[in-house]
């Protein structure tokens, strides 16, 4: 039945700006077809939806598409940990207009650190040809927990303090100067979790599990479009896993966590010790390319320890997929066959066979993408 509560809930599903047919509008409203059909015709009429031309939908009648009128502005999506900042213009619809990436600086010039990310805000809205009285709303990627957890009232995690590009400071802070939008905050594994899942390598999955490597060990775990973050926000983090009972104290207050021992940066190290040269993440993948073999066998290894503990996850969450880090370039590749073989190891057949395991395709930007899925998943986009 046609509904104001019917209407604001398809206002809502298009807010992102994509347009949508009627069958995919009813999938992710829960509504009738013909209540959105009625609720669309109200919409038109009042010139807040308009309708675009049909497209082919398999072998039956082209559907017609269906958007908001006026597209909402674009979002700033900004990363930054301790091993550096990335900051995107990007579409609600979630193609990325504009990004820049910084390192962390090194050295105690406080004053020096803290102003680099609005110094990057500024360059990346000159890129898009933006202002920034035109950002809608702004999606800040954190290591820690998800500011929708029932923790979030108390503003960013603590562990701030050990993040150079913020020094402790609630983002909020740094950015109020620049941005007068909402500021929502999400674990950066989140992000790119999501990012992958609605735009890139898992799309169309209802559950899967997106493994960042890049700068450590983090997980994102997204089931029906929607991240699922748990109580404490932390759902997921394969890296937390123990390893060692008198390994090293981590972050998170627990000792031995898996990330320490076994990770992308530590394969970096190990590489960099046994060639007697610096290793950088290029460097791994240029090698994979070139299939050098003692790289490739190092990723296959990373890979095989990771997939150990992947296969207790695989148990709990009967995954669709398991999405590695496209950031990574070939190296993913190297590091998925690891996964692969240890999951036929120690998974159940049953499910080894059925959770395939891919690389990203979003690379660099999947969290910038995600922050854009956020946007959506959450219903932080006005309706108009």
């Amino acid at each position: 039945m046609e509904t104001a509560g019917s209407r604001s809930r398809i206002r809502q599903e298009l807010a992102d700006g994509r347009p949508y047919t009627v069958g995919e509008i009813a999938g992710a409203t829960g509504l009738a077809r013909s209540t959105v059909v009625q609720s669309l015709t109200v919409l038109e009429a009042g010139g807040t939806v308009r309708r675009h031309p049909p497209r082919p939908v398999g072998r039956g009648r082209p559907a017609h598409l269906w958007s908001i009128a006026d597209a909402p502005g674009p979002l700033i999506v900004l990363v930054a940990a301790a091993h550096g900042t990335t900051v995107g213009v990007v579409r609600p619809d979630g193609k990325v207009l504009a990004a820049r990436a910084a390192p962390a600086f090194d050295g105690d010039d406080t004053g020096r650190r803290a102003s680099s990310v609005p110094e990057l805000l500024d360059r990346v809205l000159a890129d898009a040809a933006i202002g920034a009285g035109d950002i809608a709303l702004a999606v800040v990627g954190l290591p820690g927990a998800s500011g929708f957890s029932p923790r979030a009232a108390s503003g960013p995690s603590t562990h701030l303090n050990q993040f150079r590009v913020w020094d402790g400071a609630d983002p909020s802070v740094i950015l109020r100067d620049r941005l007068t939008c909402p500021i929502h905050y999400e674990n950066d594994a989140n992000l790119a979790a999501l990012g992958e899942v609605t735009h890139g390598a898992g799309r169309g999955l209802r559950a899967a599990l997106y493994v960042s490597l890049a700068h450590g060990t983090g997980a994102g775990l997204v089931i029906d479009g929607r991240l699922h973050r748990g109580r404490s926000s932390l759902a997921g983090e394969i890296g937390h896993l123990h390893a060692e009972d008198d390994g090293r104290l981590c972050h998170c207050g627990a000792r031995g966590c898996f990330w320490h021992r076994t990770s992308f940066p530590a394969l970096l190290d190990d590489l960099a010790r046994a060639h007697g040269r610096r290793f950088t993440s290029r460097d791994v993948a240029d090698a994979a390319e070139r299939d050098e073999s003692d790289v490739v066998r190092s990723l296959h290894g990373l890979g095989y320890a990771l997939g150990r503990r992947l296969a207790d996850a695989v148990v709990f969450l009967d995954p669709e997929a398991i999405i590695l880090d496209g950031g990574l370039g070939a190296a993913s590749k190297g590091i998925a066959t690891g996964v692969k073989q240890a999951l036929q190891r120690y998974a159940p057949p049953l499910m080894a066979r059925s959770c395939d395991v891919r690389s990203g395709l979003l690379g660099r930007h999947a969290a910038l993408v995600g922050g854009a899925s956020l946007a959506r998943s959450e219903q932080l986009l006005p309706a108009p």
